[in-house]
């Protein structure tokens, strides 16, 4: 007979109202009454069943199913210990759930019965967090805390599980119960870390993780979870400290590299980024169920890392070549370990040949990007990116119909970035339509009326449309936004002088040089003005000073 679980609480209720002694007493007497009536039992058993012993033999029939087998609870509970301690997942449940039913069957309800269940309840729980089973566990330990709500060793181990769900919030409030009932236990004040930093939390996540590391101050996981709230706070030099611990610690631990990375990467050091990616695409375990998933974030981070590498080696074109390729070799990697017939790989196939298409365009390989840019198209037609990126491909190859519908179709899609029009105008300006230029260039404002690249280069076309007051005014308001932008400065005098206004030509250019005084062409431009302003002394000294630049910058 199968013990209802729901019956349990409620006799557990009403043992509580009376002693100890009372209850052995009545268990003593009912086990009595069934041996009495043992031999009795047997013998009908023995008559009635088909598949019994044989009566005649005088061999003893088989108990009746009533009967609660006699089970060692201890015991049992050592051997279910023992196997979760081991890892035996496997062993440990089937133990602690021979241990369970074989519990329920007696229908015994003494406050010792309910300890050993308890224990059957938390253990068959971790037994099956360990074997990823768990919504199957977050079940085991609801059982647990219907009978006792402070349970901590239940609290974690639904915590744990729901983490593992995607159910951090509610998570969280299991830890908070945890650390409730008890602030010394180290595994609760880990858990409630941990699901701060799950749900960006860092500044909370790390008090807790403190504890958890003062406790055990060997925990790897603690100090990469540390690590990981501190580089969330930007407080690099602390994320750093505790991630190398970690690794220190647990050399496998994939993340740790990986976050370790995202700091260098974050502070602009981008050989050390690209080192600690590769230690974490070298130590990258998939997890259980998705071993035909590559490392996904590793690649294309690693990628990314090295594309910026690529563009701040600007004074050595080799090494810059080498982290360009290198990026695309990364991205060739990852392609080739994706199912193409896969429809869940189609986003990460799509993000692949975009990073590889950005760092084929980086090496000037335009043609090859741009068929990169359209393999990325052709797994996510909504990627806005990869078309503003195939269109500046387009631009350079001289391509301008292209890449005008290029850039058309990512403003589209990205509506809000100003890039998109910026560069239709450049296009429309290249084909000398400055009129559809301006119009483009407008746009750009439009989405981002902040955007001064816009406004500095609208107010170019004006220029060449002859349009000068509207080209000053866009001058102007570059200015406003980027008011220590030497070019914009210099850009307006140029426009002052179109309009014979040599006094403000002259003041827009002294304070261009006020903020670059490498600028030959502006000191050239003063010359002019001073010549027209009748100081041909200064008109002199000025055109001395272009010449001794211009040829550094011819050199350049």
């Amino acid at each position: 007979m199968r013990f209802d679980f729901r019956s349990l609480r409620f006799a557990i209720a009403l043992c509580l109202g009376l002693s100890v002694a009372c209850g052995s007493a009545v268990i003593a007497k009912a086990q009595t009454k069934s041996s009495d009536t043992k031999a009795s039992a047997d013998t009908k058993a023995g008559a009635d069943s088909k598949t019994g012993a044989d009566s005649k033999t005088g061999t003893d029939a088989a108990p009746s199913a009533d009967t609660p087998p006699q089970v060692n609870p201890q015991e049992m509970l050592d051997k279910a210990d023992a196997a979760l301690k081991a890892s035996d997942f496997k062993a440990a449940y089937t133990a602690y759930n021979d241990l369970a039913q074989a519990v329920e069957r007696t229908g015994n309800v003494s406050p010792e019965a309910i300890a050993v269940l308890l224990k059957a309840y938390n253990g068959r729980g971790n037994a099956l967090f360990g074997l990823k089973q768990n919504d199957a566990a977050v079940e085991d330990f609801q059982k647990v805390l219907g009978m006792d709500q402070a349970n901590v060793t239940a609290l974690i181990g639904r915590g744990k599980a729901r983490l593992e769900l995607n159910q951090a919030d509610i998570a969280l409030k299991d830890f908070q119960d945890a650390v409730k009932a008890d602030q010394s236990n180290a595994e609760a004040q880990l858990g409630l870390g941990k699901a701060f930093v799950t749900l960006g939390r860092a500044d909370d996540a790390i008090a807790p993780l403190k504890l958890a590391i003062e406790a055990d101050p060997k925990n790897a996981e603690a100090y990469r979870l540390r690590g990981t709230a501190y580089a969330a706070s930007v407080k690099n030099k602390e994320a750093i400290e505790d991630l190398q611990k970690a690794i220190e610690l647990n050399p496998e631990d994939q993340e740790a590299y990986f976050t370790l990375g995202m700091v260098h990467l974050r502070a602009e050091e981008y050989k050390e980024a690209v080192d600690e990616f590769g230690k974490a695409i070298e130590h990258y375990k998939p997890k259980v169920g998705q071993e035909d998933v590559p490392y996904v974030q590793g690649y294309l981070t690693r990628s990314s890392a090295l594309i910026e590498l690529g563009k701040k080696l600007k004074d050595d074109d080799k090494a810059r070549k080498v982290a360009y390729q290198a990026a695309a070799d990364d991205c060739d990697k990852l392609l080739s370990q994706l199912n193409e017939k896969n429809p869940a790989h189609a986003q990460v196939r799509a993000a692949a040949f975009y990073s590889r298409g950005v760092a084929q365009r980086m090496l000037g390989n335009y043609s090859d990007a741009v068929r990169s840019f359209s393999q990325a198209l052709e797994a996510n037609p909504e990627l806005g990116d990869a078309y503003f990126r195939r269109g500046i491909c387009f631009h350079n190859m001289n391509e301008e119909k292209m890449a005008i519908a290029d850039f058309q179709q990512a403003a589209h899609i990205t509506f809000d970035d100003p890039r998109c029009n910026l560069w239709e105008g450049f296009t429309y300006a290249k084909l000398g339509d400055y009129n559809e230029a301006i119009r483009a260039y407008g746009d750009a404002i439009a989405a981002s009326d902040r955007y001064t690249p816009a406004y500095a280069n609208r107010a170019l076309a004006y220029m060449m449309l002859g349009e000068y007051e509207k080209a000053i005014a866009d001058y102007d308001t570059a200015i406003r936004l980027t008011p220590t932008d030497a070019r914009y400065y210099y850009q307006r005098g140029v426009a002052y002088e179109m309009q014979k206004d040599w006094k403000r030509a002259s003041e827009s250019n002294a304070t261009s040089l006020q903020f670059d005084n490498k600028n030959a062409d502006a000191y050239r431009h003063m010359s002019t003005a001073m010549k027209q302003l009748g100081k041909n002394d200064l008109a002199t000294e000025y055109s001395k000073k272009a010449d001794e630049l211009a040829p550094k910058k011819v050199a350049k």
